[in-house]
């Protein structure tokens, strides 16, 4: 009598707080390397001898490979581990911010920021599809909003080490230490357990296998709300890379302040409304969602909306208090919606597509976004001066708000679809 072959081992299950605390950690790190350029660009300009076209360029250029990247690790997200993946754009892309310090041309410095936008790419597409994983749905907003809030937390220490070390040492020194750190985080990832695909969804869902492109792309055509949703963050991208690049230099310019006192106070505003915002944009999206379906569209759309008196109050004010108070209004408003938009886009995309889906959200948003508007602000400033194209991308965002507005009942759709009705 033979014995029957044992069952398959179960897969290696981690702590969900872990995996969290790690992804986050080196997400803040992901947006201290991205923004670093912006509080060291007029150091910049002047050590390199550009004029404000090519100043634009250099975070539109990261940004553009970047997009172009993400549905390629999309693709490789849901073929392969995704924690490789996301330890090999960890390494690639400190090892690019290291370079970036090194180099001594226009073209150099272009080349490396193009790089650690290859690096970031793979990072930023596979990790929410890895924390959907880690959560399930009734929790993922809150997941995610914490994941988020490395954002304002990263910018701000970039904004803080490049504009204190750039006045203190020059630019070069803060792209050798700001690069050093990711290659020990790279190591950590590859020590985690991936945790299995599909695990909090429906059965029929975790056991379905991997879509062809046609399969995919009908998947995506059926959840109009994904489509709303990439429209809004599209225009919400633009405003915030264009004048997450721009702002540092526009209080140098405008307001008369020296580049390590912009970066200082630009970077602890950021850091004080970006981690309140992202925090609170998760728990209150995530509660206002178990009333009403379309909750975190609608919860977004007005905040954004709400943005407008702050941003022409932070732009025109001639009076520090006025203007810092609206800029942290402004900030704080805008941050509450990074929680609420990445889980509606989550929440509706099935695990066989959601690797893609979101490399393909990310492509589009970043493409048409950001990595349009520092170019184009820049090009607006070399001809207008300064202030009104930091004035109307700052409005824009309003634009955003009201799109989700109106796409809020296809976001209702869309859940009970993915709910099974």
């Amino acid at each position: 009598m033979t014995n029957a072959p044992a069952p398959p081992p179960a897969p290696r299950v981690g702590r969900p707080g872990v995996m969290l605390a790690t992804l986050t950690g080196i997400n803040a790190l992901n947006y201290l390397d991205r923004f670093l350029v912006a509080p060291l660009l007029p150091l910049i300009i002047v050590g390199l001898g550009l004029d404000d076209r090519q100043a634009g360029s250099l975070q539109s250029a990261f940004i553009l490979v970047y997009a172009l990247v993400c549905p390629v690790a999309g693709w490789l997200g849901d073929r392969t581990a995704r924690l490789r993946v996301a330890a090999l754009g960890v390494a690639l892309w400190s090892l690019a911010t290291v370079g970036s310090g090194l180099a001594s041309t226009f073209a150099g410095l272009l080349l490396f920021r193009a790089l650690v936008g290859i690096g970031e790419a793979t990072y930023t597409v596979v990790t929410p599809s890895l924390l959907a994983d880690c959560y399930p749905p009734s929790r993922r907003g809150r997941a995610l909003s914490i994941f988020y809030a490395a954002m304002p937390f990263g910018i701000a220490i970039g904004y803080v080490l490049g504009g204190q070390i750039g006045a203190h040492y020059g630019w070069r020194p803060a792209f050798l230490v700001a690069g050093a750190p990711g290659l020990l985080c790279a190591l950590a990832l590859l020590v985690l357990p991936e945790p299995p695909r599909g695990r909090f969804d429906p059965p029929a869902q975790a056991a379905a296998p991997r879509l062809p492109l046609r399969a995919f792309l009908r998947v995506l055509g059926k959840r109009p709300s994904y489509f709303c949703n990439m429209a809004a963050q599209t225009i919400y991208t633009f405003t915030m890379g264009g004048l997450g690049a721009w702002m540092p230099t526009y209080f140098v310019r405008e307001r008369g302040i020296s580049v390590g006192q912009a970066g200082t106070i630009f970077g602890l505003l950021l850091l004080g409304t970006g981690f309140l915002g992202t925090l609170a944009g998760g728990q209150i999206g995530d509660r206002l969602a178990q009333r009403f379906r379309s909750a975190h569209f609608v919860f977004s759309g007005l905040t954004m909306v709400a943005t407008v008196p702050f941003v022409l109050a932070a732009v025109l004010a001639p009076q520090p208090a006025i203007y810092w108070s609206a800029m942290g209004a402004s900030l704080f408003l805008l941050f509450l919606n990074n929680g609420p938009l990445n889980a509606a886009m989550v929440n509706v995309l099935p695990t066989t597509a959601r690797a893609r889906g979101v490399g393909v959200h990310t492509t589009t948003i970043h493409l048409l976004g950001d990595a349009c508007s520092p170019l184009l602000i820049g090009v607006a400033s070399h001809a207008l001066g300064l202030r009104l194209p930091v004035l109307v991308t700052g409005l824009l965002v309003s634009l955003a708000g009201l799109l989700l507005l109106a796409g809020r009942g296809y976001l209702a759709r869309d859940l009970e679809a993915a709910n099974g009705g």
